[in-house]
């Protein structure tokens, strides 16, 4: 259920959020839901499956990529290459079967074709929707396809990108604190345990909640149950045009990216160890390494301040341009800096990480659970009379070597 009066919330903080996406002109376009599956989410990464959904026609392929995928995102996915001598071969997890994949060019091709036909004519174009909480699928296509020199002929089809996460979290803001693709498809569909790891089912979803929620709109008007639409009513297209940004407003988009990739990627020198630690780690540095790039502060503009101040300039440059942290991040980044800066000082290394073996703390735990019962019952001084009798000394107890064993494996 959408609601759009909040008069009846009694929540000032509930604030129905900005929408990002720039819109397009109402028109005539075809609705299609989109998902994408990837090794990662950087614009290098590579796509492995790209799939479409219309309730008319679907389209689906794996593709083989060149890199092995990040564990994380092998197990998301539920998808794994498996490499032998003589090829590479691609394994869905879940059914244990291999699939059948093509090169990113062939499948891109392929792809593009489907687009066109669905297109059909009398129609202005093709508005793809996907459903992120952080948008990174329309540049890693858009990467994709500039890579094999298809975006033009991709912009001449497709005219923009619908965020599904953008529609709920404005429309159902004052009824849920959730917008990922599974509590919406809980909430509006009804559906339960949906299983997500596929870009088959995500653009399906993605589809359908959209689909949903422009019905919302129109409730008292249009009867028309969500699963009989195809994509192409009008008062969906109208819904959903707001929310669509084009591809022009996506390539701005990506272009702004890589500068501020290329000055982030200046701070290499700086983060270099923490970037190499453990996770958690690595996700801190990079946040502050993004605060000061977010903030147009590249590498020669700190070395520079430090020449001229030493730490007080750091500090005027950190704290007069960097508006968006809090007082925590700010004092990190001086310490990290300065300590890097200053010859007589040691930089920052990431904290050292103690791993203890799960045999060894099933053993432990265990010669101390023994331990403690012999104390109880072999103890000549122990008397249940008097709890705070003096323990047996190391030197009489004939626990006092396994003692100092398992101290010594600590």
């Amino acid at each position: 259920m959408v609601q759009h009066d909040s008069s009846n919330s009694g929540d000032e903080s509930s604030v129905i959020p900005e929408n990002p996406a720039k819109g397009i002109p109402a028109g005539k376009y075809h609705l299609v839901g989109w998902g994408i599956d990837t090794t990662g989410r950087r614009l290098i990464d590579e796509i492995v499956q790209i799939a479409a959904f219309t309730p008319k026609s679907k389209f689906s392929q794996y593709i083989m990529p060149f890199a092995d995928l990040n564990p994380m995102y092998s197990r998301r996915h539920s998808i794994r290459v498996i490499n032998t001598p003589r090829y590479r071969r691609l394994k869905d997890l879940n059914t244990g079967q291999f699939v059948k994949t093509k090169s990113e060019i062939s499948a891109l091709q392929d792809f593009l074709q489907w687009l066109e036909t669905i297109s059909g004519e009398g129609v202005d174009g093709i508005i793809l929707i996907y459903h992120e909480i952080r948008k990174a699928s329309p540049g890693m296509l858009l990467e994709a396809l500039r890579r094999y020199q298809l975006i033009d002929r991709f912009s001449k089809v497709v005219k923009g990108f619908a965020n599904g996460f953008n529609i709920a979290q404005t429309k159902c803001a004052n009824t849920t604190k959730s917008f990922s693709l599974r509590v919406m498809s809980r909430v509006l569909l009804n559906r339960e345990d949906e299983n997500f790891s596929s870009a088959v089912e995500r653009a399906r979803a993605s589809f359908e909640i959209a689909s949903h929620l422009a019905q919302g709109e129109r409730i008292e008007l249009d009867g028309k149950p969500s699963d009989a639409i195809i994509g192409t009513e009008q008062h969906i297209i109208n819904f959903v045009c707001p929310f669509t940004n084009p591809i022009s407003a996506e390539e701005d988009e990506i272009a702004v990216f890589k500068v501020l990739l290329e000055r982030q990627n200046t701070f290499r020198p700086v983060f270099g160890a923490l970037l190499r630690a453990s996770r958690t780690e690595r996700q801190h540095a990079s946040h502050l390494r993004r605060l000061l790039a977010e903030n147009n502060i590249n590498y020669d503009k700190l070395k520079e301040a430090y020449e001229t101040g030493a730490k007080e300039g750091l500090e005027k440059v950190i704290k007069n341009e960097v508006a968006n942290a809090k007082e925590k991040d700010l004092n990190e980044l001086l310490e990290i800096l300065d300590c890097f800066f200053d010859p007589d000082k040691k930089a920052v290394q990431p904290k050292t990480q103690r791993f203890f073996p799960t045999y060894n703390r099933r053993r432990q735990k265990s010669f101390n659970k023994n331990q403690s019962s012999n104390s109880e019952s072999h103890s000549p001084n122990a008397s249940t009379d008097n709890p705070t009798t003096e323990p047996v000394s190391d030197e009489t107890s004939p626990r006092s070597e396994p003692e100092k064993t398992v101290v010594a494996a600590q």
